[in-house]
């Protein structure tokens, strides 16, 4: 990988980390999760208007991805109701690389040599290591929202591809994601305790839109050039940091066993990445 993709991965992986940390913190997930979904699809209205819409053939799998970006965000808000950051976030990012990795091969035609290939291997383990020592109703949230992490990132790989440019594709996506999410977090929680939850942390909910938008658009301008195995692999090593986040300012509990599972996952995405 490149070192301008390197960076712009890296970058990604600690704003990903860090607006995660905020929904996880919030007194609703899901409201949150939704607010700061709104915010991006402001910012990216804003980007549409001066870099215009995506090639029509396209349209398709933005419309594919919006509506894979609403399950991964009612199955975010799921885990962290039900599991802790450093236990729910490493499993969710953790289990994308390997999907990923396959989903390129297959469909994209990238390709990834023997180091990779350990990684995934690595990535599985620690994987493990992690579920077999938790609750599944708090982990199986995590699993699926793994799953579909792995399949907008294929759609989107491939959309920024076809497109040749990922601002408008991913600003186009956010966009119509956040207005399918809209009325199913209506009918679930109402609008009072929507306003209610936007009202009392503004600037939070601010920096997460603005964080979630740059860190999936750092990587998706990393994925029109490099195999999505080693974008999404190196992105993973924002693990480590959430759990150190949920460690230090959420004030979880967190064993010597998840530190050693989500090592040896973090260090799986770095050589799916190398390969």
């Amino acid at each position: 990988m490149s070192s301008t993709a390197t960076v712009l991965v890296l970058s990604a992986a600690i704003l990903h980390a860090v607006w995660n940390g905020l929904v996880k913190a919030g007194a609703d997930r899901l409201i949150t999760t939704w607010a700061i979904g709104a915010g991006s699809a402001l910012v990216n209205i804003g980007l549409l208007v001066f870099v215009g819409l995506p090639d029509r053939r396209v349209w398709t799998l933005v419309a594919v991805s919006a509506a894979l970006h609403v399950g991964y965000n009612l199955f975010l808000a799921k885990a962290y109701e039900h599991a802790d950051l450093a236990v729910a976030y490493p499993i969710a990012r953790g289990i994308a690389p390997t999907l990923i990795a396959v989903g390129g091969i297959v469909l994209l035609g990238d390709t990834l040599s023997i180091v990779g290939v350990a990684g995934i291997a690595l990535v599985t383990i620690g994987l493990v290591v992690l579920i077999s020592s938790q609750n599944m109703h708090g982990t199986k949230w995590a699993v699926a929202t793994g799953i579909l992490i792995a399949a907008y990132t294929v759609v989107d790989g491939a959309g920024v591809r076809a497109n040749n440019d990922s601002v408008q594709f991913i600003a186009l996506m956010f966009t119509m994601n956040s207005v399918a999410l809209t009325p199913i977090v209506v009918v679930s929680r109402g609008w009072r305790a929507m306003r209610r939850t936007v009202v009392s942390q503004p600037s939070r909910l601010f920096v997460g839109s603005l964080a979630s938008s740059a860190a999936y658009l750092l990587v998706m301008i990393a994925a029109r050039t490099e195999p999505l195995g080693l974008v999404s692999g190196l992105r993973e090593t924002s693990t480590v940091l959430a759990v150190v986040i949920g460690h230090r300012y959420l004030r979880e509990r967190v064993t010597q066993r998840q530190i050693i599972a989500v090592v040896i996952a973090a260090a799986g995405a770095i050589a799916i990445a190398l390969g």
